[in-house]
């Protein structure tokens, strides 16, 4: 049975801090995946040939220190 061949995956984020004000930081963050886990199967494919989408993911983290 054919499947995808396994390699790298690879990783890229990009974070940015914006202090509000004094005691308030929010930083908004993007990550891109390409290959994630290294190209598995789909296992929503039954031929079992394709493999898992890239993936982006999007963010947002607070702080508030008072």
């Amino acid at each position: 049975m054919q499947s995808p061949v396994r390699s790298k995956e690879t990783l890229i984020e990009m974070i940015y801090e914006a202090h509000i004000k004094p005691g308030w930081l929010i930083a908004p963050y993007f990550q891109y995946v390409f290959r994630p886990s290294g190209g598995i199967p789909n296992p929503n494919d039954p031929t079992g040939v394709s493999r898992i989408g890239d993936a982006a993911v999007f963010g947002v983290t607070t702080t508030i220190r008072y």
